[in-house]
């Protein structure tokens, strides 16, 4: 028996997807058509290629080392035929589904909308949030085109296309009483000033781990007087109080638009971190398109 072209693209989406329904989903096949391919797969071949469990399907050792020929061949062979139907993203009216953070739906969504709509004026955009733990499995799924964020997701599966490096600054209150004779916002902290001060501190998912490293590295974890899940509600808390907070730079500049705040510049060193746009392998023309406005769009742009 012969390994055939709907049997290589079946076994890669069933790898990439670890489902018989998403994969049936994507080519367009009824669930049995599926399971009848991956029985002659595993016919073919003499060994169990997945494995079933309760998170869905395990692929084998097998499996694993099918995968990146099977892909890379299957890749080479779109990109040589090249899409039936380029997509037209000016009669477009799809919908698409990108994940963002709190903070990305602030920051980013502004810079976007008017680029969508003046390149794609039909299509419609959906914005859900970002859970970094099933943002790859939704990308594979096909539940979601686009996901952008600082975490760094698993490449092995998806495709990263990095767009903006972050520094820290911290942001305090325009009117904090130490600090009030410090603006403008160009001013920075001395390494005795910033010691002495309290922190509101972000712990979420989405990536942000170099200010609470600092803040552990200089033995200030007990000068935390809150702690956050995500950034929306750090302007608020500092406007209002006398805390500081460690943030990324371009939260910073759209927070200090927004709010009575100011950037200050930090007596240290913060690692800084990549902003990436994340799709799976293989997106198709319209999700292609898609990826390529917003990286070209946010690295290019910023609020102001």
């Amino acid at each position: 028996m012969t390994i055939d072209l709907v049997q290589v693209r079946t076994f890669v989406h069933l790898y990439e997807t670890r489902s018989v329904t998403a994969t049936a989903e994507l080519l367009h096949v009824a669930q049995p058509s599926v399971s009848y391919t991956l029985g002659k797969l595993r016919r073919h071949f003499g060994e169990e290629l997945f494995v079933r469990t309760s998170h869905g399907l395990e692929p084998t050792a097998a499996a694993d080392e099918l995968y990146e020929p099977f892909r890379s061949a299957l890749e080479t062979i779109d990109r040589t035929a090249g899409p039936a139907q380029p997509f037209d993203p000016a009669a477009s009216d799809r919908e698409f589904t990108m994940l963002l953070s709190e903070f990305g739906e602030l920051s980013f969504l502004p810079l976007l909308l008017g680029r969508l709509a003046a390149l794609a004026p039909h299509v419609r955009l959906r914005v859900r949030n970002l859970e970094v733990d099933r943002a790859p499995e939704m990308l594979t799924r096909g539940q979601a085109d686009l996901v952008v964020t600082s975490a760094r997701l698993p490449e092995a599966l998806l495709v990263r296309r990095p767009f903006m490096t972050v520094d820290y600054v911290a942001l305090a209150a325009a009117d904090h009483p130490r600090l009030h004779g410090d603006r403008p916002a160009a001013a920075a902290f001395t390494s005795e000033r910033f010691a002495s001060e309290r922190f509101v501190s972000v712990r979420g998912t989405t990536g942000h781990l170099g200010p609470v490293r600092l803040l552990q590295r200089l033995g200030l974890e007990d000068r935390v007087e809150l702690e956050l899940h995500n950034f929306a509600a750090v302007p608020y808390v500092v406007a209002a109080t006398e805390l500081v907070a460690i943030v990324p730079r371009h939260i910073a500049e759209v927070f200090a638009a927004r709010h009575a705040v100011t950037p200050l510049e930090l007596p240290w060193q913060v690692d800084p971190i990549e902003v990436a746009a994340y799709s799976r392998h293989r997106p198709g023309p319209a999700r292609q398109w898609l990826s390529d406005v917003v990286v070209e769009t946010l690295s290019t742009r910023r609020f102001h």
